[in-house]
């Protein structure tokens, strides 16, 4: 491995190295990039001829263009390495390193050794040329931004399942109290703030398109769109965590205001709650994906307008959060939300996207400081269903 050159990408604020390699060198640790993360994407069934005829060509020592990789770490020596400290480190680090752009080139090349070690040409092979540019100092917001711009002109992974791979190291560990777990594991007790990785995954995904529906299927245009909204963000620090810890603060006001509120049978009736409620518990109701992906939606609109500045904004509303009279105190507001979800779900065709709505109208009622609810649960849950309902219905 030798390293050519280094340059600085002011735009994420990492350096990036163009190295000259070979195929021996990479294969060292190439099978283990590509399943590093049960999240990467798995090498690509159609085009198979065209994945053929390259392994053909890799064979007879074609070049490539060159292979992106990024190795996520704080330790700022990296980008001062000489080369075979560099091929060291990453030998040592594998765990850290993602591939960017040139998974399926990846997957051809080890495809590729194999036919060279039937032929007993392997050490011709492994003397073949290679080039990479590899990206140190990296921040995770800063591979994902990197990773569309690198793949919006082929068929790319979803963003939403990039986000997955790139934030599936924050399992099971705790920010700013909240505790994100797989589904597999069982039950996440809302109570101890425990929410499904995926639900948050979803918020932050709607956080950055502005839109409270599901992204499961993102086309290309999708991902400009997206890209669009990060180049607005700042890229030197950890969005997904101040997406994160920002909807803690709320949790725990919205958890407090409810004055542990319960959705038994004699408070349904009362409220006239027909079927089973969305949650019995404030804390169950907003752990959820379509509570999550409204908080997003709704901060990403309010940023887009000028209204919020960014997370920090938060500290501030949830402060100012109150009840509007002291009847409220037995948790009135939580039902009435109950009461609203229960109308949308008799109603609304495609129930969980009508419920992302909703609640991404709540928020914006509730954090708006120009809107008349702002900081009043009651209003917010009100006029939040009114903005809803004109919305869908036109009235």
């Amino acid at each position: 491995m030798k390293i050519m050159s280094r340059i600085i990408d002011h735009r994420i604020n990492s350096t990036n190295l163009y190295v000259e390699t070979t195929f021996g060198e990479y294969l060292q640790y190439a099978k283990d990039l590509i399943k590093n993360n049960d999240l990467q994407r798995k090498r690509v069934k159609t085009s198979q001829t065209v994945y053929s005829l390259l392994k053909s060509d890799l064979l007879e020592g074609c070049v490539i263009p060159p292979l992106v990789l990024a190795v996520i770490s704080d330790d700022s020596s990296l980008k001062s390495m000489e080369s075979d400290e560099l091929q060291a480190y990453i030998n040592a680090n594998r765990e850290q390193v993602l591939i960017l752009d040139g998974l399926q080139r990846t997957h051809t090349l080890i495809a590729a050794e194999v036919d060279a070690l039937e032929q007993k040409v392997q050490d011709t092979f492994y003397n073949y040329k290679l080039r990479l540019e590899v990206y140190v100092n990296i921040n995770k917001f800063g591979v994902l931004y990197r990773m569309l711009t690198l793949n919006t002109g082929q068929t790319p992974m979803s963003a939403r399942h990039q986000m997955e791979m790139l934030y599936s190291d924050m399992l099971n560990t705790e920010i700013n109290g909240v505790k994100l777990i797989t589904e597999v594991e069982g039950a996440a007790y809302a109570d101890r703030k425990e929410f499904v990785f995926k639900n948050t995954i979803d918020g932050f995904n709607s956080y950055m398109n502005r839109n409270s529906l599901p992204m499961d299927r993102q086309e290309l245009l999708e991902n400009i769109k997206m890209l669009e909204k990060m180049s607005k963000e700042n890229l030197g620090g950890d969005i997904f965590k101040e997406f994160i810890e920002g909807y803690s603060k709320v949790f725990d006001v919205l958890c407090e205001k409810a004055n542990n509120c319960l959705a038994d049978q004699e408070k349904l009736h009362e409220y006239e709650i027909k079927s089973a409620p969305f949650a019995e518990k404030v804390s169950k109701a907003f752990a959820t994906s379509q509570a999550l992906t409204g908080y997003g939606a709704a901060m990403g609109i309010m940023k887009d307008k000028g209204i919020i500045k960014d997370f920090g904004s938060l500290d501030k509303i949830v402060k100012d959060i109150k009840l509007n009279d002291t009847n409220d105190e037995e948790g009135e507001w939580f039902m009435e939300f109950l009461r609203c979800m229960d109308v949308i779900k008799a109603k609304a065709k495609k129930i969980g996207n009508a419920q992302r709505m909703y609640l991404a109208y709540f928020f914006r009622e509730l954090f708006n400081e120009e809107s008349d609810s702002y900081a009043d649960l009651m209003l917010a849950v009100e006029n939040g269903y009114r903005m809803y309902d004109s919305q869908v219905n036109g009235e």
